[in-house]
């Protein structure tokens, strides 16, 4: 078997945002199948996880792991294509850091806080989210 050599060390950035899509992709498959069961059940984790709080929970992984896997493929292509390193691949490791606490944060905090109490903390009496829960960011 034969082993893949990076042309350009800077491009091993792109490795932790593949790594990170692909556990957030699973993480999303994981949420998209206790909908469906929660669906056709009805109350399968109701007490635990509202249905309204997956859905948002589901859409928000498939946003963010995308974002990640396309961050890291630009992370590999950009040295290949300009045939240089990356200016600074410590700045792309923490900004993985920086996004991966973000997204962290953003997920747990549907999880933890109800969608009414959401709106309330966030105080937002200039743009009203008429019933749209993804506007409201929780943390």
């Amino acid at each position: 078997m034969q082993t893949l050599t990076l042309k350009y060390t800077s491009q091993s950035v792109a490795k932790y945002y593949f790594v990170a899509a692909l556990a957030l992709f699973t993480a999303q498959i994981l949420f998209g199948i206790t909908l469906g069961l929660q669906y056709v059940i009805g109350d399968l984790a109701f007490p635990y996880i509202p249905f309204n709080q997956a859905r948002m929970v589901h859409t928000n992984l498939l946003i963010v792991w995308l974002l990640f896997g396309f961050m890291g493929a630009a992370y590999y292509l950009v040295p290949e294509e300009s045939e240089t390193e990356l200016y600074s691949p410590k700045l792309a490791l923490i900004l993985f850091w920086v996004f991966l606490v973000a997204g962290a944060l953003t997920i747990v905090g549907y999880l933890a806080v109800p969608y009414a109490k959401l709106a309330e903390l966030t105080g937002n009496d200039l743009l009203k989210t008429m019933g749209r829960e993804f506007l409201e960011q929780p943390l």
